[in-house]
């Protein structure tokens, strides 16, 4: 059996004492002692029991080790704690919430929302890149830089992160009202949809006085609306909105429902 000790006394002097589980046991280098390095005072080791309870062997353990041992530690406890969080979380917020969640971000910060073909190659654009898109004074020149640039998304980042928190708002703040937050990812959606429309409007000068109807810009437009196409993150991301929607008004309803004027 092992068991882990420490060093009382060195045996510089003689017999050495070191000290198990509280109890203080005397021992000799000779025949016990399996370490290059000597005793020392302070010293923590690994120390073999007989069958009688006897020592019959005695380690020192190393810094490098003990190091070790901590680390492996304070992981497994970061660990059992991150569990008991995480099942915390799912256990008030539901599994299919935290589906649907990774599923919005997914959609939106990783899969491609609008490719557009050009001569020089083909540009992509995240849902999050394009409100970048959506807040730059010139449009047009985030566009072809195909979300490389530095452009901040601005107040719109600041509503995206709003609309990815509102459906969970509910489990926080007991209001009927705050049901429906399920509803302000899909509404976001939309309005980024209409904003980036209208600044790849504002991008071709298609504002007021153009006439749409001319043929040569009839054509171009045509031409650039063909080299677009919507990516398949904003399908997922559409999808996990509807979700939330979907779930917020329904419960809006049946909370409606529960809370209104009960007949005689």
């Amino acid at each position: 059996m092992t068991k882990r000790g420490k060093i009382l006394r060195d045996t510089s002097a003689g017999t050495g004492l070191l000290v198990v589980e509280n109890q203080q046991y005397p021992f000799s280098l000779e025949g016990v002692w399996n370490s290059q390095t000597p005793p020392a005072v302070g010293m923590t080791v690994d120390v073999d029991f007989d069958a009688a309870g006897q020592i019959s062997s005695i380690r020192a353990v190393t810094d490098a080790q003990l190091a070790k041992e901590k680390t492996d530690a304070a992981v497994a406890v970061a660990k059992e704690k991150g569990a008991a969080i995480a099942s915390g979380v799912v256990a008030k917020v539901g599994l299919p919430n935290l589906i649907a969640l990774a599923l919005l971000l997914i959609g939106w910060f990783f899969l491609s929302a609008v490719s557009i073909k050009t001569p020089l190659g083909s540009m992509s654009y995240t849902f999050w890149q394009l409100l970048g898109f959506v807040n730059a004074k010139n449009a047009f020149e985030v566009m072809m830089q195909a979300g490389t640039g530095t452009f901040s998304s601005g107040i719109y980042g600041l509503l995206g992160f709003i609309a990815i928190v509102a459906p969970f708002v509910r489990y926080f703040w007991k209001d009927k009202w705050a049901i429906l937050g399920g509803v302000l990812p899909l509404l976001f959606m939309l309005f980024v949809g209409l904003m980036a429309h209208s600044g790849y409007n504002s991008a071709l000068g298609l504002g007021a006085g153009v006439d749409p109807n001319n043929p040569m810009m009839k054509e171009i437009t045509d031409q650039i609306s063909q080299a677009i196409s919507i990516g398949f993150g904003v399908y997922l991301s559409a999808l996990a909105c509807l979700y939330f929607a979907g779930m917020g008004v329904k419960s809006f309803m049946a909370a409606s429902a529960s809370s209104g004027p009960q007949r005689a």
